[in-house]
């Protein structure tokens, strides 16, 4: 049966083009229909994608809160998902829903610490809402594992209630349900950029959930296609031959790749950390802004200072040391905390979330408290390997908050610094020491520090000749530091002392090791000890912090009252820690003990020769502590703004992005809108009458094409009204022919009708449509693309001086009989009296 063509012998009607249309309709429509089976497989596959996802969020968190944060989004979500598809409810009713089901589960799952039960509370929900926005942040910025301290559990929890709510959505209603595994990949991605620098099982993870996601999309594909040559045969086809044959062929090649590459990823892994949020971020806290606390040394021993308490301290074991910072970077000036370039591992400071593992240290587990009683500076004293840290007091949320923890050197800090009245109870390991004999036998580890530059000439010859007799580097190491506390004399320069310049620059450290008699104190032994060190090859550190009797480490008598041990400004020290193959980080005391300065300083001088260019010596006027230290004060430190301002100024790049990303991708749309309304201004603002009719016409003509009716190249006015549905298109047809082939021209009255007439027909035409198709007709750009064609024949015909119509035709009018075109109009060529295409 031959396809059915118009009367004038034209293009095929439009009964094919409608029928392919309605076909793929219909194949939609059937892909989203629902049934029993869908709604379970879709999601039960669904969870399993969620489920290898999540475990690229155990390492942040590692803790049973998630697993239960994890179920209740899951359960949840799958809950709202289901009702949805099932009652058919718009996307606006399950966002809502969503939002519902998050502040009801939200806080006893992802803030349980402020749940009452299983009821929110006023501040949980706060933190709940503020976690949304502000919890990414602190995510990177804090030590891992997070467990659920604070509201770090809400970034986790919304990640996967919304893929849940996505994923069961789209697996459920879509008709392309394998697109559902794109939530899960995006979950996976987000435990992946936020998680640790450490590779672990990344690659497995990702191969895994990939593979699953294409083996689901490879079934779905082939079931659907099943059904599809089932419907148009109109027979069964065999399910084992058309779905599950291929496939298992596509699974077993998916697997095949899998393998090949989940073992090349762990057999050949990268030889660097990757990159993730975390390694990338700039941390709230930078040792490199504070001035290094080794350079307010001196500050301590001033007669004022030097017998002031500065530490109360309890459970603190014998012999016991407080550490207040770790420095490693020496640039021939200060020795700092951390590198110069931020590459130090030692510059790593994030915030301690509960607990630091601390399983693989070996020593005596202290439980320490402490309170400060003339200590002020933003390093906070702590001993050995801290484990937790608890302050206490009304500021004690505040300081808990701001503190920052180093575990590569064991230095804490908190933002704005620690004053008189701060009180902390702490969970630490001491590690243990070896002896010297041990210590002789020591091999250099494998620690990295970063290089000190400008290090004098005086350092190489002073090991040079003070372990010329040892063999092992471990005795070399114990040889210098034999010779340092065997020749070297303590004294401060303060009150009645000998006179010992203050500093540790390379000028400093030169004098030390070249005059006549050795004198220095701490602040220059721990430095000499320390470059000597690194000369051996050991890596090497110095470590500051108080010691019962301070330069000899010897208790000072009446330090230690019921328990309490008093430290005071004179019981201020420093030593250095090296790194050893067989015991990790060892601390040694390289001080000489306090003994008398001998009077007679007509001393040989040693043959050292000054390096050539020195580094100036620093400022020699002391400087109080006040001053050593400005940014530590809570005076120069800025107030927090309020918490809802940091709300908005967290969310407010994420929504100018959004709406910057939404008004990109509305952009062609809302260029096509303005284009068409500027055509019907135009048409509607004609030169006269009949340019107004026919272009309320071709108005007509234009929405039935973006309505998605077909009108041929060729048709008539009465041809296209006569396909047209409703009966607006006849008359509308009618009245066109009238103005354009009538005895007499057209008014304005008859112009105002026709349009009047044209929105009605129009209207006729979206009736019974929703607001999806009403929006999709909006934005077809049918109309504006048949425009363009017709623009160009009715340009090749002026240019070939002839009077074709846009339809291709000559000679029949729209009522059939010849149309015999006014003098004027051949002139001015053709009018738009057609159904142009």
């Amino acid at each position: 049966m031959s396809a059915p063509v118009n009367a004038r012998g034209g293009a095929p009607a439009s009964a094919p083009t409608r029928s392919r249309r309605a076909d793929r309709r219909a194949d939609r429509r059937n892909a989203r229909r629902l049934s029993v089976s869908r709604l379970v497989g879709g999601t039960l596959v669904v969870w399993l994608l969620l489920a290898v996802a999540s475990v690229a969020w155990w390492p942040i968190h590692r803790s049973d809160a998630m697993i239960v944060a994890a179920v209740t989004a899951v359960v949840g979500g799958t809950v709202v998902a289901l009702l949805g598809a099932v009652y058919r409810l718009p996307a606006a009713a399950v966002a809502i829903a969503t939002i519902a089901l998050f502040a009801l589960t939200g806080v006893p799952a992802a803030v349980p610490g402020q749940a009452r039960g299983l009821l929110p509370t006023g501040q949980g929900l706060l933190d709940l809402f503020s976690g949304v926005a502000l919890g990414w942040k602190r995510l990177v910025t804090i030590s891992l594992p997070v467990g659920s301290y604070e509201a770090l559990l809400v970034p986790f929890f919304v990640t996967i209630l919304l893929a849940t709510v996505t994923a069961v959505t789209v697996a459920t209603r879509a008709s392309r349900q394998e697109l559902a595994s794109i939530p899960p990949l995006v979950l996976l991605a987000a435990g992946i950029v936020l998680g640790p620098s450490r590779l672990d099982t990344s690659i497995a993870l990702a191969v895994v959930l990939t593979g699953i996601a294409l083996v689901w999309a490879l079934t779905v594909r082939h079931a659907r296609r099943a059904v599809a040559v089932a419907r148009t045969i109109g027979a069964r086809v065999a399910v084992r031959r058309s779905v599950l044959r291929p496939a298992l062929v596509g699974t077993g090649t998916i697997v095949a790749a899998a393998v090949v590459a989940t073992g090349l990823g762990l057999v050949a892994p990268p030889a660097t950390s990757r990159t993730v949020a975390r390694t990338d971020v700039v941390k709230p806290f930078d040792p490199r802004d504070y001035v290094s606390p080794l350079s307010g040394f001196r500050a301590y021993e001033e007669p004022a200072q030097a017998d002031a308490t500065q530490l109360r301290v309890t459970g603190l074991p014998q012999g016991g040391f407080v550490r207040v910072a770790t420095l490693d970077t020496w640039d021939g000036v200060a020795y700092r905390v951390g590198g110069p370039d931020g590459s130090s591992a030692s510059g790593t400071f994030e915030r301690v979330p509960t607990s630091v593992d601390v399983r693989g240290v070996r020593g005596t587990a202290v439980d320490v408290g402490v309170t400060v009683d003339g200590y002020r500076g933003v390093w906070l004293p702590t001993v050995g390997d801290l484990e937790s840290v608890r302050f206490a007091g009304t500021t004690g949320d505040r300081q808990r908050a701001a503190f920052f923890y180093d575990r590569a050197t064991s230095t804490g800090a908190v933002v704005g610094g620690v004053g008189d009245g701060t009180r902390y109870d702490l969970s630490a390991v001491v590690p243990d020491q070896p002896t010297d004999e041990q210590l002789a036998g020591a091999r250099p580890g494998t620690a990295t520090v970063p290089a000190p530059r400008n290090v004098p000439d005086a350092v190489r010859d002073t090991v040079d000749a003070t372990t010329a007799d040892a063999e092992t580097d471990g005795a070399k190491l114990l040889a210098m530091i034999r010779a340092l506390q065997r020749n070297g004399y303590v004294s401060h320069g303060v009150g009645d002392d000998r006179a010992s310049r203050s500093g540790h620059g390379a000028d400093r450290i030169q004098e030390l090791l070249t005059a006549p008699l050795m004198i220095g104190d701490q602040e220059q032994y721990a430095v000499a000890a320390s470059l000597m060190a690194q000369q051996i090859g050991f890596p090497t550190r110095v470590v500051l912090g108080f010691a019962s009797g301070g330069d000899s480490g010897a208790a000072r008598p009446g330090a230690t009252v019921s328990g309490v041990t008093t430290l005071r400004g004179s019981d201020v020290t420093a030593r250095i820690e090296v790194d050893t193959a067989q015991w990790g980080w060892v601390t040694i005391n390289p001080n000489p003990a306090v003994r008398e300065i001998p009077r007679d300083e007509d001393q040989t001088p040693k043959p050292v020769t000054r390096p050539e260019t020195v580094v100036p010596p620093p400022p020699a006027e002391q400087q109080d502590q006040d001053q050593q230290t400005p940014p530590q004060t809570d005076r120069d430190t800025p107030d927090q703004p309020p918490l809802w301002l940091q709300i908005l100024l967290a969310a407010l790049p994420w929504v100018l992005g959004t709406l910057g990303f939404v008004a990109l991708v509305l952009l062609p749309f809302v260029v096509i809108v303005a284009i068409k309304r500027a055509r019907r201004r135009r048409r509607r603002r004609g030169p006269d009458a009949r340019a107004r009719i026919t272009g309320a016409w071709d108005e007509y003509r234009d929405a039935l094409l973006d309505h998605g009716h077909a009108v041929p190249a060729a048709a008539t006015r009465r041809e296209v009204g006569a396909g047209a549905p409703g009966d607006g298109g006849s008359g509308l047809a009618a009245l066109a022919d009238r103005a354009v082939f009538g005895p007499a021209d057209a008014d304005d009255r008859a112009a105002d009708r026709m349009w009047q007439a044209t929105e009605t027909a129009i209207g006729t035409l979206q009736e019974g449509q929703n607001r999806r198709a009403r929006l999709r007709t909006a934005v077809s750009t049918r109309s504006l693309r048949t425009d363009t064609v017709a623009s160009r024949v009715r340009d090749a015909a002026r240019r070939r001086g002839r009077s074709t119509p846009v339809g291709g035709r000559r000679g029949r009018g729209a009522d059939g009989d010849y149309d015999v075109r006014r003098p004027a109009e051949r002139r001015s060529g053709p009018d738009e009296d057609r159904g142009n295409l």
